[in-house]
C-alpha cells in the first residue's frame, strides 16, 4: 500500500468515522454484557459448569454465523450488511435480562452472539476495503477502538451496580446510547465498500486453503493467546507468584493495556514495517513474554512478560483479516468468514487448551503454551505478504 502524498477524501473519511464507531459499539455491548455476567449467574442459580456451558453457546452462535455474513457481504456489500445487523444487535442485548429461565437465556445469548459474529466478521471487511482506499494501514486502529469499548463498556457494570440498576435498565440504557451513534452512522457515506457481486459462485461454506489456511492459523493462535491469557493469567500468577486475588488480576490488566496501546500504534509500525516484519516482530515479542512470564523470579518482572504477551498478540486479527479481505483466490467475505471461524475456534479453545495442559502438568508449565504461539505466530508470518493487489 502507498502512502506517499495520499489524502483521504471527505467520503474516506466520513467511512472511517462511522466504521470506528461501529466497531466502538460493537465492543461495548460486548463488555457490558460481560459486566453483569456475576449478577446474571446469581439470577438463574448457574453453577460454574452451567455457566462454561452457557458461554459456549453464546460462542457457537458467533461460529455459526461468520459464513453467513461473509455469504451476505459479497452480495450485497459490508457497509450495508453491517449497518444492518448493527440494529438488530441492539435488540438482541435485550433479551438477555428479560429471559425468565436457563434455557431461555441460552437462546437468548445464541441469538446475542450470532449476530454479533456476523457484524465482527461484516465490520471487517467494510474496514479492509476502506483500508484499500487508504492505501495504507488503518485497520489496527479499529480493533484498538473495539478495545476501547468493550473496557468502557465493563466498566459501566461497575456504575451500573453502584447506583443499584437492574440488568434490563443498565441494558437499555447502554442500546438508547449505542442506538443515537448509529443515527449518525446512517448519516455518514460508506466512504469505501466491497463490490457487490449477487452473481457470485462461491459457496457458503468455505474452509481457508494455502496461504490463507496459514492466515488463519495466525488468528487462531494469537485468539488462543487472548483467551488464555484472559482465563488463566490470574490462577497463573497466584500459582507462580504467590500473590493474592486482586494482584493476580494485575496481569491480565497489563496484557490488555498493551495491547490497547500496540492496536493504536499498530498501523504506522505496519506501514513502516510491512505485514511480514511485524509479523515475526510480534511473534518475537510473544515467545520472549512465554519465556519471561513462565521464569522471572519476581511478580513485577512477570507482569513486563504479560505486557509483552499482550504487544505480540495485539495486531495479529487486525493483519489476518487485512489479508484475507485481499486474498487472490477467494471472495472477501468467504475469506473473511474462513479466517474468524478459526480465530474464534482459538478463543475458545484457548482456555480449553490451557485447563487440559494444567490437568495433566500443572498450571505454571501449562502456561509455556505461549513461547509455542509467539514461535507460531513468527513462523507462520510469510503468509501475510501475499495479497491481491
Amino acid at each position: 500500500m502507498g502512502t506517499d502524498h495520499f489524502i483521504a477524501s471527505k467520503e474516506q473519511r466520513s467511512g472511517r468515522r462511522a466504521i470506528s464507531l461501529l466497531f466502538f459499539i460493537n465492543g461495548a455491548l460486548i463488555g457490558v454484557w460481560a459486566s453483569r455476567i456475576p449478577a446474571i449467574t446469581d439470577i438463574h442459580s448457574l453453577s460454574p459448569a452451567m455457566l462454561g456451558l452457557v458461554l459456549l453457546v453464546l460462542a457457537s452462535g458467533g461460529i455459526l454465523a461468520f459464513p453467513f455474513s461473509g455469504y451476505a457481504m459479497d452480495r450485497l456489500g459490508a457497509g450495508r450488511v453491517t449497518r444492518s445487523l448493527a440494529v438488530v444487535y441492539l435488540f438482541s442485548i435485550i433479551l438477555i435480562p428479560l429471559a425468565p429461565n436457563v434455557l431461555a437465556l441460552a437462546g437468548a445469548l445464541w441469538v446475542f452472539g450470532a449476530v454479533h459474529g456476523a457484524m465482527d466478521v461484516a465490520m471487517n471487511g467494510w474496514a479492509a476495503k476502506l483500508e484499500q482506499g487508504y492505501r495504507r494501514p488503518i485497520m489496527s486502529s479499529f480493533h484498538a477502538v473495539f478495545s476501547l469499548g468493550a473496557g468502557l463498556g465493563a466498566a459501566s457494570g461497575y456504575f451500573a451496580v453502584s447506583a443499584d440498576y437492574e440488568i434490563l435498565t443498565h441494558f437499555s440504557i447502554s442500546v438508547v446510547l449505542s442506538a443515537a451513534g448509529l443515527v449518525y452512522i446512517w448519516l455518514q457515506d460508506e466512504g469505501c465498500d466491497m463490490t457487490p457481486r449477487p452473481d457470485q459462485k462461491a459457496p457458503l461454506f468455505s474452509l481457508p486453503k494455502g496461504p490463507l489456511l496459514a492466515v488463519a492459523l495466525i488468528a487462531f493462535c494469537s485468539a488462543i493467546g487472548e483467551g488464555g491469557n484472559g482465563d488463566w493469567s490470574a490462577l497463573f500468577l497466584i500459582s507462580s507468584a504467590g500473590v493474592d486475588e486482586a494482584r493476580a488480576a494485575i496481569g491480565y490488566a497489563v496484557f490488555s493495556a498493551a495491547m490497547v496501546v500496540m492496536r493504536l500504534l499498530g498501523d504506522r509500525l505496519i506501514a513502516r514495517h510491512g505485514p511480514l516484519k511485524m509479523a515475526r516482530i510480534s511473534g518475537i515479542f510473544g515467545a520472549i513474554g512465554g519465556v519471561v512470564v513462565l521464569f522471572a523470579p519476581m511478580f513485577e518482572l512477570k507482569l513486563v512478560g504479560f505486557a509483552l504477551l499482550g504487544a505480540g498478540f495485539a495486531v495479529m486479527f487486525p493483519l489476518a483479516y487485512s489479508r484475507a479481505a485481499n486474498d487472490p483466490v477467494m471472495p472477501p467475505g468467504a475469506a473473511l468468514a474462513a479466517v474468524a471461524t478459526l480465530g474464534y475456534g482459538g478463543l475458545l479453545l484457548g482456555p480449553v487448551v490451557i485447563g487440559f495442559l494444567a490437568q495433566i502438568f500443572g498450571i505454571e508449565r501449562a502456561f509455556g503454551v505461549m513461547i509455542l504461539l509467539g514461535i507460531g505466530i513468527f513462523m507462520l508470518g510469510r503468509s501475510l505478504d501475499s495479497i491481491r493487489e
